[in-house]
């Protein structure tokens, strides 16, 4: 081995991995928006979680109640924040399947 010379560390080639597909795009994903589009922002209701969805981008904000109604005002001139498409779709988002507050508040209690 000569002196000066450093041999190189080459890390081995990885083969690209193919990226997990998002819970929330997944057919089994029990939280997805449901019934029609809502149109007059005055049916939304405080408590409710509700979806903004942009279909060209596929981007998604969730939120409650007055928080959808404020982010979609926003919204609405500027357009999808991933790709400035003005047609947004604002529905209702299907919680029937997540755990009751209620009983989360009594396991984190039994916890300590």
């Amino acid at each position: 081995m000569a002196f000066g010379k450093k041999k190189k560390n080459v890390p081995p080639v990885e083969e690209p991995k193919e990226k997990p597909t998002p819970a929330y795009l997944r057919d089994d994903y029990p939280y997805k928006a449901i019934g029609e589009p809502i149109i007059d922002m005055s049916q939304v209701k405080d408590g409710i979680v509700y979806e903004i969805k942009c279909h060209q981008c596929e981007m998604s904000i969730r939120s409650q109640g007055q928080n959808i109604r404020s982010t979609y005002e926003r919204m609405k001139d500027k357009g999808c924040l991933g790709c400035g498409n003005k047609n947004l779709v604002v529905k209702m988002v299907d919680m029937s399947k997540a755990p009751k507050r209620e009983e989360m508040i009594k396991e984190e209690t039994e916890k300590k």
